[in-house]
Parts: C-alpha cells; structure tokens; sequence
C-alpha cells in the first residue's frame, strides 16, 4: 500500500469559540438590520384627522362566501348582525334597491338608530324599474327612518336612461313620499355637470367623488375631491350637495398613481370625514363591508373598499395611529424565522467564518423578506379560486427559484470566502516508492485519429511507472478512423493494448466493460479518460497515492478545455464549465454527494467489481456508477488542480447535445435509484447519508428548476392570452417580484462564480453566462423527457473537427422566445393603467425570452459559414484557475 505524506499549508486556525461567536455576531448584525426592515416597514401611520364616528356608509350583502348572482335572498338574522356592526361606527347606510333582502334593510336599520338613504336601482329594464319605485314609495311611507331617496345610481354613467328620464322618475317619486325626505340620484362628478334636467328635479345633487378611479396620488387626494365638489357646485349654483360616494380600496392593483393599502384608505376616509363633518356636509363613505364577490366586476380592488373587512373586522381605529395589519406583522415574523433558518443553516453546517456568514446571512434574508412579503401580500387577499392558483402558483414557482437561488449564492460565497475546502486533496502528496498497477481505459467512438493520437502521446509521457493503456475503438465501422490509431498503440509499446469493436451494445458503458475484460488482472485502480484530453505527465503520480487510504473509492480531477482560443463561442463554452469544478465539485467532495465524470477519474477495481461495474442501462454512467460506490460506503477524492485539458464541443449545436444527455441521464439514474434518495423512514435505503441524499436532490434541482421554468414560461403564455378574454388574475406584485429576484440572485451567484472562482475574465465570465442561460430550455426539455421515457440514444458529442455550418437546432427556443415576447408586449400594450402587476408580469416574460434568445442567437451562428476567429477573440493563458495553463501547456 502507498502511505502518503501529506506535508500541511501552514493555516492558522482561530479558537473555534471565537470563530463561532464571530459568525454568530455577523449573523445577528443582519437579523438585527433586516428586523430594522421590516419595522420600518411596518410602522404605525400617523393619520392626524379622527372623526371618531363616519356619517354614513354604503351596504349591500356581503361576505366571503356570498355572491348575489347565486344567492340573493340573506337571511333576516345576518342583516341584523350587519346593522348592529354598522351601528357601531357611524350614523346611517346608503342601500342601492328596495327589492330584495336590500328592501328588508330600512326597517332593520332605523330599529338600530341609524338614518336611511334608500336606493332605487334603475336599469334599461322597464318593469323592472316599475317594481324599484313602487317598493320605494312604501318603504318611504312606513319606515321612519329614511332621511334621503337615491333614484338610480350611476344610471347617466352606464347610459341607461337620458338625463330626461332620468329626471322623470325623480319627480314621480318625489310627488309620492313625505315632503320630509328629501329626492335627488347620485353619480358621477363628471355626469353631474351636465345632468342639467336630473338637477333641476331634485332636492341635492349627489355627487361620486373616487380618486382612487381617476389614478390621483393618495396625498392628492382630498385636494382633488375639494376640486371636483367645487366644479359641481359652479355648473349648479345654489343646489345642496351630497357626496353619495366617497372613499379608497385597501387592496389591489394600482390605477395610474394610485396605490390602495390599508393606511392610505384610512388617510382618505378618516381625512374627508373629518372635513366634511366641519363644514356640515352630507357624505357617504363607500363601502361598510369588503364585498368579495365583487373581484368579477371591478377587478382586484373591487373587494377591499369596505370600512370593515368580510368578516366584519375593522381594518383600521378612526383615532390614532394606523398600524400594521396581521398580515404584515405575520410577513414580518415569516420573513425573519426564513432568514435566520437559512442563514444559520449556512453558517453553522460546515466551512464557515465571520464573512462568509454575513454573505449567508444577507442571501438567506433576502430569500425570507422575499417570502415575508409574498405572504403578507397574500395573508390581505380573499380565498378565491383565482387568487387561490395564481398565488399558490407564483408561491411554489417563487419557493422553487429562490431556493435554487440561495444554494448557488451560499456555494460561490463559501468558495470564495473561505478557500479552499479542507475536504480536497493536498496539493503536495509524496508518495512512496511502491505502486500499484493502473489501467488507463479510453473508449472512442467514431474520433478522429489526430485527436486520439494526442491522447496516447501524452499518456506515453507519464512519469508514473506502473501502469498499462487499455485502447477501445467501439461502433466505428470507418478503418480510416480505425488503422491509425492501432499503428500509433503499436508504436508506443506493449503498455498499449488495442481492441476494436466495429458494433458493441450498452454505449459507451458497453465499451468500458469490454476494457475491463482486456485489463491486467493485477490492476488494482482504473482510470478512465475521454479519447479528446491530454494529461499532464505527473496526473497518476499525483492522484494515485490517494488510495492509499483504503476507504477511497474515487479520485477525481476537474477538467479543462485547451481549444477555447479557437473561437469566442469555445472560450465562452470553456469559461461556462469551470465554475462547475472549482465550487460544485468542492461542495460535491465536501458533503460526499459526489458528481462522477467519466474523464480524469480514477476507480478502486474492487470497489467496481464489488458494485457491478459499469451499468448499460443508462447513458451516465460516470455518475451512475460512483453513486453505486458512494452507497456501498465508499469516499471520493478530489483535487482543483488541473491536471489534464480536452477539447469544447465543436459548436453551440454539439454543446446542447451533450447538456441533454447529461441532464436525461441525470433523470434515468433518478427512476433508477429513487429509493436510494428517499429517507429511510420512507422505505429509502441506507447506503447513503441524509447529507449525500440531500446534496444529490439538490444539486439536480437546479435541472429540474429548468423544467419547472419550462412549464411555467409555457403556461404564462398561455394565461396572458386568455386573460385577456376570460376574468383571470394575474400573479400579485410581491410573487412576480420575488421570481425575478430568484432569477436575478441566480445569474450574480453565476457571474461571481466564473469570475472569482474560476479566474475568467469578466468578458468571459459574461458569456460564460450567456452561453449557460442558453441551455435552460434544452436542460428543461431533456428533465421533461426524461420523466416520461426510459431509454434514449446515447449521442456522442462532436469535437476537435473544424467548426462547420450546422442546422438550426434552437427550433423550441425560437418558438418559445417569439410567444414570449409576443405576450410581454401584448401585456405592455393593454397596461395603459400602468398596473404595477402587470408590467412586472411583462417584464417576467422577456426576462424568460432572454435566455431563449440567446440559444436562438448562438443556433443562428452555427449556420453562417466558418471562419477565422477574430484576433479579438483570443484568449490568453489565465493565472488563474491553475489548471488551464497547463492544459493549454498541453497540447503545445
């Protein structure tokens, strides 16, 4: 056995107390700065005017589960319940019609104290009409109570009758009541001007004065509403006014500049209250109760306008401050319960310190005021069934990015916070003089013989002295492709050994099985290595010792890529792989949910042959295979030093290919081994740790996000489009906005990645980017696919071949990016509201176009005609990541 000596960087390591409590102490600075957050947010509103009582109040039936298109009748007990609710805070009610439960309102009222103005619904229908003004004029007669009749409501506005008639049932009804009641309509102020016949006929003039409607800023509010009352009373001079209407939504969409929350509907109601009651003005405030049924008609405001909410909860004091809802005190509590969770479940876990503790922690509570947010918005909307799928929707696709999001900013600030993971291989490793045989497999299907020739050549030059190279060309029936590379192994030795099979089953595993029955009986560790990388001469000196610790099973190596000088699409394909080796593999080492790559790895034979070597079932079998050997109790090994490079796919078009087949085998190893990642408890096996099981999930979650944002970009297409014809909701403000942080934290944790942990330039880190974000519809596709169908061919990638025109291959991304973009402007156009919502949800759609349009852009590159790569485009040797010089050194 090789016992290595492991000669330790000098780290000086302080007291893990104090290194805890310095965690803790960054950890608490931003609890204590995102509480500050929330408290400010939350702050009580001073709202100086407090009427302490409002004159009146509009009601009609309501309540969460009631609809008047279903059930019209209420019963007697609950308007009663309504009236003493009411009773409670202001003076009188305005009702809408005398037909109905709306009839029985008057009696029960006036027995409560309160004053009366009696609505008349007037409508086109004629009998209809007959039957409002006869039951007026009773009711008129025999309930005491009413101070006021409103003939019609809004009638002028909706066009159904001309101010003539209009002012012909004024009069009829005003012949027929007590002189002591006073006749008039209501409607809108800008109705009201011209209404010159409906005026002259009654005894005041009700004026709707609703600046929430007219888009007008809540601190203009009640300086517009003295306007427009001082235009009414100019074009009438001499006429008692009345404002029937009054008021300002708690909740909802904004209209233009008008934003409805609790506390600027108190601003409103409790300001006009106030001045009107100093000047002796009669008003009506809209509306007593929330009516949510009425969501259909008016949109997301429609519910929220009532005083009380729908359980008849006041939603605001008529004196004194205005302070938070539940719903914002609960957001405030979930946000900070997320943020400490995560942030502490970061830090405490493993490799940590003080900086890195406070880039967790302000991920993990940017992810929780993200969720205390959505849930306070949600918490101030009604259980409908459309608010009920567009927020349960938004909530899982929301939970789903922001977690990926937090795992890719908590893996790249550990990297580049703490250095190194503790859990890679030293760098200097001296191993002993004894060494046991390795047996280097290369499979090759259909390479170019040049490409090949490089390979062997390189392994030739190893300095390791005990080791063999097992040769299999498998599915190539070309001899041209064939007899060089058998005349080369020739040449080089006895070390060599060349087998060809013209036609093998099981892809690429298949092979490497077949190598393994041509491999010396002595060799005690495999090592595998695609038939286009070049190593460097000292990789099994360096790697081998490792198993001299017989609990190692795997050793792996990062790759790297000595073409990407070719052409600026390779450097970008170059810079887009590494920061995969130099943060996810070191997490992958360090939680020992170990992604297997089936170049540059290293294999213990026994552990293989204990676990039954290569699977043919699948096309992953690198991962597939160290998953088996990691659950059969198995560690791997991993070191960041380069120590071998090999080519980039030749165009965007084999790049796709390859992203496809990693991701659907990912899928297959999935179906395989599900009960593998299950917890025991479940009935999962035990051969791997909680923490290997979660590191796995979650590592392929970040694919499997990929198929989520499919279906939901599909799915956004289609309800934007049918929102335009059917009552649908769109995702509230606080959902839209939370996805697009997810996506936005998403592509900085990217960018840092292949900046700072890769050594890229920032030219290459961006295309890296770029080049990345162009495969998530290939990666949601292949996820998708892979669901549903077992089996798919394994499809070798192309590469070391000039870069040849190629066929379109982006036809789904082009689709999808044109309905996107389609349905991002067709929500722009019908937002001249400029509903925050909306142009959010526009704005979440291009954001899902924009990778599609970045394949579709590299697709459309892959079929213009090849040629030199601009000098521009070069890139030169890094100092960093350490192994791409190397490899670059490699193929001089």
């Amino acid at each position: 056995m090789i016992s290595p000596t492991v000669i330790p960087p000098t780290v000086h390591t302080p007291n893990r107390s104090i290194r805890r409590t310095a965690i803790a102490v960054a950890l608490l600075a931003v609890t204590v700065g995102h509480a500050c957050v929330w408290s400010w947010r939350n702050a009580p509103t001073v709202v100086e005017a407090e009427p302490g009582r409002l004159a009146s109040v509009s009601y009609s039936p309501s309540g969460r589960d009631y609809d008047p298109t279903r059930s019209p009748v209420v019963a007697r007990a609950d308007l009663e319940k309504d009236m003493s609710a009411i009773a409670g805070f202001a003076d009188g009610i305005r009702t809408y019609s005398s037909l109905g439960s709306q009839g029985q309102v008057p009696e029960i009222a006036a027995a409560k104290g309160l004053d009366v103005t009696l609505g008349v619904w007037l409508s086109r229908d004629a009998a209809r009409n007959e039957q409002e003004v006869a039951r007026a004029i009773t009711l008129a007669k025999t309930v005491r109570g009413i101070r006021r009749i409103v003939v019609g409501n809004e009638t002028l506005l909706r066009a159904d009758l001309t101010d003539a008639e209009l002012a012909a049932f004024i009069k009829r009804v005003r012949a027929a009541v007590p002189r002591t009641i006073k006749v008039g309509t209501a409607d809108v102020w800008s109705e009201m001007l011209n209404a010159n016949a409906t005026v002259a006929a009654s005894d005041f003039m009700g004026v709707h004065v609703l600046p929430y409607w007219e888009g007008v800023p809540v601190d203009h509010a009640l300086t517009w509403i003295r306007d427009r009352l001082d235009s009414v009373r100019k074009a009438h001079p001499g006429k008692k006014l009345y404002i029937g209407e009054v008021g300002w939504p708690s909740g909802g969409e904004n209209f233009h500049d008008a934003y409805p929350t609790p506390q600027a509907q108190a601003a409103v109601v409790r300001g006009f209250a106030a001045e009107a009651g100093a000047l002796g003005l009669d008003y009506n405030v809209v509306e007593a109760f929330d009516g949510v049924w009425k969501s259909t008609i008016e949109g997301s405001p429609g519910p929220s306008w009532g005083v009380l909410d729908a359980d008849r909860a006041p939603k605001w004091p008529l004196s004194g401050p205005v302070g938070p809802s539940f719903g914002d005190r609960l957001g405030a509590g979930l946000a900070l319960a997320v943020g400490v969770a995560l942030s502490a479940f970061a830090a405490f876990r493993r490799r940590s310190n003080a900086a890195f503790a406070l880039a967790a922690g302000l991920g993990g509570h940017a992810v929780g005021f993200a969720v205390g947010a959505a849930a306070a918005a949600a918490y101030g909307e009604y259980l409908t069934f459309g608010a009920l799928t567009t927020w349960g929707s938004a909530f899982a696709l929301g939970a789903l990015m922001l977690g990926v999001a937090f795992a890719d900013w908590v893996s790249v600030a550990r990297r580049l916070l703490t250095g190194r993971a503790a859990e890679l291989l030293p760098r200097r490793l001296r191993p002993t003089a004894a060494a046991p045989l390795v047996s280097i497999h290369v499979a090759a299907c259909r390479e170019q013989p040049d490409v090949l020739a490089e390979t062997l050549t390189a392994l030739s030059r190893l300095d390791y002295p005990n080791y063999e190279v097992v040769v299999l060309i498998n599915n190539t029936t070309e001899e041209h492709l064939v007899r060089p590379v058998e005349a080369l192994c020739a040449a080089l030795g006895p070390a060599f050994k060349f087998h060809w099979y013209p036609k093998i089953e099981g892809f690429k595993a298949g092979a490497l099985n077949a190598a393994l029955r041509h491999t010396d009986p002595n060799a005690a560790i495999i090592a595998v290595l695609d038939a286009d990388y070049t190593v460097s001469p000292d990789w099994l000196s360096k790697l081998v010792p490792a198993f001299a610790d017989p609990a190692v099973g795997i050793v792996q190596a990062p790759q790297e890529h000595r073409d990407g000088h070719d052409t600026a699409l390779k450097a970008a394909m170059a810079a887009e792989y590494r920061p995969f080796f130099d943060v996810g593999m070191q997490e992958g080492v360090a939680n020992q949910a170990f992604i297997c790559h089936g170049t540059m790895i290293l294999l213990r034979r026994a552990a293989m042959e204990r676990v039954g070597g290569w699977s043919e079932a699948g096309i992953c079998e690198d991962t597939e295979l160290g998953l088996r050997i990691l659950a059969a109790g198995y560690r791997a090994a991993y070191t960041d030093e380069r120590l071998g490079a090999g080519l980039a796919p030749d165009n965007f078009t084999q790049f796709r290919k390859q992203r496809d087949r990693w991701v659907f085998g990912s899928t297959q190893i999935l179906r395989a081994h599900g009960r593998a990642f299950l917890p025991v408890a479940l009935g999962g096996s035990s051969g791997l740790t909680a923490v290997q099981k979660r590191g796995y999930l979650l590592n392929w979650l970040r694919w499997w996000s990929d198929a989520v944002g499919l279906v939901a970009a599909v799915a956004a297409v289609v309800w934007t489009f049918a929102s335009l014809v059917l009552p649908l909701h769109l995702p509230p403000v606080a959902a839209t906005a939370a996805v697009l942080g997810g996506l936005g934290l998403r592509v900085v944790a990217s960018l840092l990645a292949a900046r700072y942990a890769s050594g890229n330039r920032w030219g290459e880190s961006v295309s890296a980017c770029a080049v990345g974000m162009a495969l998530s519809t290939t990666v949601g596709l292949a996820a998708l696919r892979g669901a549903v169908r077992r089996k798919d061919a394994f499809r070798v990638t192309a590469k070391g071949g000039k870069r040849s025109q190629s066929r379109f291959c982006a036809r789904p991304e082009a689709i999808l990016s044109a309905a996107l973009l389609a349905a991002s402007l067709t929500a722009a156009l019908v937002n001249p509201l400029g509903t925050l919502s909306l142009t959010l949800w526009a704005v979440l759609l291009a954001a899902m176009a924009l990778p599609n349009l970045m394949a579709v852009g590299f697709a459309l590159l892959d079929t213009l005609p090849d040629r030199k790569a601009a000098v521009a485009t070069t890139v030169a040797p890094q100092a960093a990541p350490a192994g791409a010089q190397r490899g670059r050194a490699l193929a001089a």
